[in-house]
């Protein structure tokens, strides 16, 4: 009877592990997805500059030979 009530306390010492788990997981994969959109978000602000330094870019050039009609 003894071994019986040890082998039904480590199965619940295991789902106790694996809920601690699971929390600390969760946490952790929420830090990660706050650090990454914010790093999203960052990067927005670099691809919109440099989109709009190539349309300065081709303003600036103009039309060139090949996309002249004729």
């Amino acid at each position: 009877m003894e071994t019986l009530q040890r082998a039904f306390q480590n199965i619940y010492d295991t789902m106790d592990n694996i809920d601690t788990f699971k929390v600390k997981a969760l946490e952790s994969m929420k830090q990660t997805v706050t650090t990454l959109t914010a790093e999203v978000e960052k990067s927005k602000g670099y691809i919109a500059r440099a989109e709009g330094a190539a349309q300065a870019s081709k303003s600036v050039e103009g039309p060139s030979v090949l996309s002249l009609e004729g």
